[in-house]
């Protein structure tokens, strides 16, 4: 690849293919939609540093490793933990 070790994967990605688009059951994989408009995007891109693609980068990526969801699901989780423990008189204040 492009790019590898070099610290920038914007390189990689420009030369990057899927292996069909297809998934595991047929049809067309859950974040192909997501990398089509990356590959789109970075054609169509002016400059060569891939920052007008960023958030379609960003939308693939999440995608396919789920960090914002998951972060999310642990925020509600902590919250609805904290909730719990002040309904149960953890607040502190009282007799």
């Amino acid at each position: 690849r492009q790019g590898e070790g070099d610290g920038d994967c914007t390189f990689a990605l420009k030369t990057a293919t899927m292996s069909s688009g297809y998934g595991i059951r047929g049809g067309i994989g859950r974040c192909y939609p997501f990398f089509a408009d990356l590959k789109e995007c970075l054609k169509s891109e002016d400059s060569n540093n891939g920052q007008a693609c960023a958030p379609m980068r960003e939308d693939y990526f999440e995608c396919l490793h789920h960090k914002k969801e998951h972060d999310m699901v642990r925020t509600v989780m902590a919250q609805q933990k904290k909730n719990e423990e002040l309904a149960l008189g953890g607040g502190g204040g009282g007799h």
